[in-house]
C-alpha cells in the first residue's frame, strides 16, 4: 500500500489526502513503479516557504512547492515501499494560483502535488523538452483521475 505522511505547519485545514493517496496510485503506475511508493508532505505558511525556497534554491520569494528526492532506490531496496522523498507545499501560494488561473483550489494543489511526484521521480523542467515531457505525465495523471480545470 502506498504511504503518504502529513504534517500540517500551516493555518490551513488540509481536506485532500484521498485525493493526495489517489495520486500516488496513479503516479505508481504513470512511473513504472514495481512497488509501492512512500511520500512525505509538508504544509508550511508562506514566509516559511519563502526562507526555505531561498535556502534551497537561492530564489528570494514564496513558491508553491519544493520537492526533495531521496534518491536511495538501491540502497533502500530490501523496504516493501519506494521512499520517494518529501514535499513542501504553501497553501497559501496554492490559493493565489488557484485564483490566477481560474482553477478551483482542489484542482491546483493536487495538480502541484502530482507536480511534485513527478520531481521525486527524477523529472524536471529546466528545458523546454523536459517540461513537455514531465507535463504530459502529470496531465496523464490528472486526467486518469478526473482531476479537471474547473
Amino acid at each position: 500500500m502506498n504511504k503518504l505522511t502529513i504534517k500540517n505547519n500551516s493555518f490551513w485545514r488540509f481536506k485532500f489526502k484521498e485525493d493526495f493517496l489517489n495520486i500516488l496510485e496513479e503516479s505508481r503506475k504513470e512511473f513504472n513503479s514495481k512497488k509501492y511508493i512512500s511520500v512525505d508532505v509538508l504544509f508550511v505558511n508562506k514566509f516559511k516557504m519563502k526562507k526555505l525556497n531561498k535556502k534551497y534554491r537561492n530564489k528570494n520569494y514564496t513558491t508553491d512547492i519544493l520537492s526533495f528526492p531521496l534518491k536511495a532506490e538501491f540502497e533502500l531496496n530490501f523496504l516493501d515501499n519506494l521512499e520517494l522523498g518529501q514535499i513542501i507545499i504553501s497553501p497559501w501560494k496554492i490559493k493565489k494560483q488557484s485564483k490566477e488561473f481560474n482553477h478551483s483550489f482542489r484542482r491546483e494543489i493536487c495538480y502541484i502535488f502530482c507536480h511534485g511526484i513527478a520531481h521525486l521521480f527524477g523529472f524536471d523542467h529546466q528545458t523546454k523538452k523536459e517540461a513537455e515531457i514531465m507535463n504530459s505525465h502529470v496531465d496523464n495523471v490528472m486526467k486518469k483521475l478526473n482531476i479537471t480545470r474547473s
